[in-house]
């Protein structure tokens, strides 16, 4: 047999412990009780409930209970209702089956809106230390001819404009 506390079907066991199992399992039922101690603690359990209940009476109603019930009734009946529960109780579920979940939604959608527009935080800019490129004896002397070339262009350019 499949125990039921481990499987958590327990309506069979339920059954059991309030007297009325099915008579063709019943020895069944007995004999796993027996070495299953889950199973024997839930029963013990249910069978202590049983037994309450059994031994609970109710106290007796007394003789202007029918009169005082009858009253209230009429009261809630006569009484006038506010505004806002004669226009809240008819559509009242209705509105929080329907308009509560699109409520939720527009406001995840204002939150997601708001997230997306907000523009990303700027960060100061750092000061920059100074770089120092390291340079080869050969690198400097082809800049520096470069640079006299250049010099001699511009000078040679600026000599042919004058002639003309």
């Amino acid at each position: 047999m499949k125990c039921p506390m481990q499987s958590g079907e327990t309506a069979a066991l339920l059954a059991y412990s309030s007297g009325k199992p099915d008579a063709a399992r019943a020895a069944e039922w007995e004999q796993h009780v027996e070495s299953c101690s889950a199973c024997r603690e839930f029963v013990a359990g249910q069978q202590a409930v049983w037994q309450a209940l059994e031994g609970w009476e109710a106290p007796p109603a007394t003789d202007d209970f029918d009169q005082r019930l009858y009253r209230r009734m009429e009261l809630e009946r006569v009484r006038p209702q506010p505004w806002w529960a004669r226009v809240w109780r008819p559509s009242g579920s209705r509105l929080v089956r329907r308009g509560l979940p699109i409520a939720a939604a527009a406001g995840v959608l204002i939150v997601a809106g708001l997230m997306l527009e907000r523009p990303p935080a700027t960060r100061a800019p750092q000061p920059r230390s100074p770089q120092v490129d390291v340079l080869q004896p050969e690198q400097v002397e082809h800049a520096f001819d470069d640079m006299q070339m250049l010099g001699d262009f511009t000078r040679a350019t600026r000599s042919d404009a004058a002639e003309l």
